[in-house]
């Protein structure tokens, strides 16, 4: 029977669990990890299905970062009372 908690698929080759290193990262970087370590590992799921859930979650964190980034470098034109 499968560990369903902590099966194979979550372990890297090295031994590692990809939980350790997205633990590392913010949400959103952390499940791109997630996904790309697991891409293809888990059966009967085809590595791409893991790939575009891993780009979902980069093209999320790229447009957070942009959002940041435009709104640090916006000057403000508010009038002071």
């Amino acid at each position: 029977m499968t560990n369903k908690t902590n099966p194979d698929h979550y372990v890297t080759s090295t031994g590692a669990e990809v939980i350790d290193i997205a633990e590392c990262l913010d949400f959103c970087l952390g499940n791109v990890v997630k996904y790309v370590c697991r891409a293809g590992e888990k059966p009967g799921e085809p590595m791409l299905d893991d790939l575009e859930k891993a780009k979902w979650y980069l093209i999320r964190a790229i447009e957070r970062e942009t959002q940041r980034e435009q709104a640090t470098t916006t000057p403000s034109y508010r009038h002071s009372p």
